[in-house]
């Protein structure tokens, strides 16, 4: 149940550094946000029936068959989240700026055979989630962190001092190391800690989480009679996550219960990865002005390394510092990620304007974690984490809702998209999230440029101490501005 409660921040890119996977892995990489050009964003990502643009393709291939001419566009983006968190009374607030390429893409059109009134190939690249994020907390409490070590320490009788570095390496040898954890007088196999009689310690907490996800994508599709249009994809998905976190515990300068004044813990995990997975699609076009559209994603599977170290640095009154650093861990592992179905429809308001709305089913309970054979392997089976995915996940119901209304040239959108919550159990916290967004752009025969901003709100808890179930209250909140230049030839 603790590692559920971690869970609530992990959602954003979190992770307690134990060395292992757990089923928050799988729900970070399976909860898909899709991102591309501002036309897309715009809108809410809502485009499944409409089709003829090139962030759709990711949502719905047979978005590639509408096409009736060539298309080449690119999307520089702007993303900035503000977090504002909420412990023992303190509310600090953070942020982090960061600047990306959302989408590029190039699809090229041909003249059609018999009923097949034209066919597309498309290639591009389409973002779908950022993970830079920074989160700072400060609190108090009156029981160490450096607790957690002693009683790993202590536990089954107690712990030679020669075997804590081989037995906990990336655990109590580092406190241990840097003289915060000790042997007790008279009892070589018991240990305390330097805080274990202190109160009103300060802590201070900040996490930094940086890069994001996306899909390099393969397409081609059909116009049937100018009523079907029909797609498939080829994609390559890649993870980038970089997770840096650090923990201070400060005593009060009337504390005369320790030599020591403070300690800051550092925990780094970098993911990287790639995998592959298939999709299909196909838009009907009902009447002139109802289109309906289906999609489905098969799981997408990937095979993923995990790079991680920690770091402890101690300080006692006198000035005097010390330092250590575990070696460098890696961990190869394979990950598949949940099937998806997405079904759409779209209103055609004569030349004024249209209205999409996408409806897209995820059953997080079908994600897997296991063992990497192609590497040499501890014989881990993932089996409990996997039993985790199948109880405390659930199947999720996303919605996207999008207009565009046309005053020639010229475009004006909106957007909303509902995220839901994959947790069966949100311990008080709703981690569904809600994405507003408003967009223009101009449109003429030959090239088109759009702008569009989207604001995500999400309310999430930060772990401070996980064996204490300490959390600080976070409010979220995701500013995206992109920009999109296209040429149609």
């Amino acid at each position: 149940m603790k590692k559920l409660a971690i869970g609530v921040f992990l959602m954003l890119g979190g992770l307690n550094l134990a060395q292992a996977q757990n089923e928050f892995d799988v729900l970070r990489y399976s909860n898909v946000e899709y991102h591309g050009d501002a036309r897309f964003n715009a809108m809410g990502g809502s485009f499944g029936a409409l089709g003829a643009n090139m962030s759709s393709i990711s949502v719905n291939p047979g978005a590639i068959g509408v096409y009736k001419s060539s298309d080449i566009s690119f999307t520089p983006a702007f993303h900035y989240n503000f977090s504002e968190s909420k412990l023992d009374g303190n509310i600090i607030d953070d942020g982090k700026l960061n600047f990306h390429f959302s989408n590029i893409g190039l699809v090229v059109n041909f003249d059609g055979v018999g009923n097949w009134q034209s066919a597309s190939f498309g290639m591009g690249y389409n973002r779908t989630n950022n993970f830079n994020t920074s989160i700072s907390a400060k609190g108090e409490t009156n029981q160490s962190l450096l607790t957690q070590f002693t009683d790993e320490l202590n536990a089954n009788g107690g712990t030679f001092d020669g075997d804590i570095e081989y037995s906990y390496p990336f655990t109590a040898n580092l406190p241990y190391q840097t003289y915060l954890v000790n042997p007790i007088a008279g009892d070589s196999l018991q240990y305390d800690n330097v805080f274990v009689n202190s109160t009103d310690i300060e802590q201070f907490t900040t996490y930094e989480t940086r890069g994001g996800t996306g899909e390099m994508f393969f397409a081609f599709g059909g116009n049937y009679a100018d009523k079907l249009f029909l797609g498939a994809s080829f994609g390559i998905p890649t993870i980038r996550y970089v997770y840096d976190k650090n923990y201070t515990e400060t005593v009060s300068e009337s504390d005369t219960l320790s030599e020591f004044k403070s300690f800051t813990m550092r925990d780094y995990v970098k993911t990287s990865g790639a995998g592959f997975n298939f999709k299909l699609g196909m838009i009907y076009k009902a009447t002139d002005w109802v289109r309906l559209g289906l999609a489905f994603h098969t799981p997408t599977v990937y095979a993923l390394s995990d790079d991680y170290n920690s770091t402890i640095q101690s300080e006692m009154k006198d000035g005097t510092i010390y330092e250590y650093s575990t070696p460098y861990g890696t961990y190869n592992y394979i990950m598949t990620t949940p099937y998806r179905f997405i079904s759409s429809a779209a209103f055609i308001v004569g030349s004024y304007g249209v209205i999409n709305v996408d409806y897209e089913l995820v059953d997080y309970t079908t994600g897997r974690l296991k063992a990497d054979n192609s590497y040499e392997t501890d014989g881990y089976n993932f089996s409990d984490e996997n039993e985790s995915v199948r109880n405390n996940f659930q199947l999720t119901q996303n919605v996207r809702v999008g207009s565009e209304w046309r005053l020639d040239p010229f475009r004006l959108r909106a957007g909303y998209r509902y995220q839901g919550d994959p947790l069966k159990n949100s311990f008080n916290v709703d981690n569904s999230s809600s994405t507003y967004s408003i967009g223009a752009g101009i449109k003429e025969d030959d090239y088109y440029f759009d702008i569009a901003y989207a604001l995500k709100m999400q309310k999430n808890q930060t772990t401070i101490v996980e064996s204490q179930s300490d959390f600080a209250s976070t409010d979220l909140r995701n500013h995206y501005i992109t920009f999109t230049l296209g040429f149609r030839f």
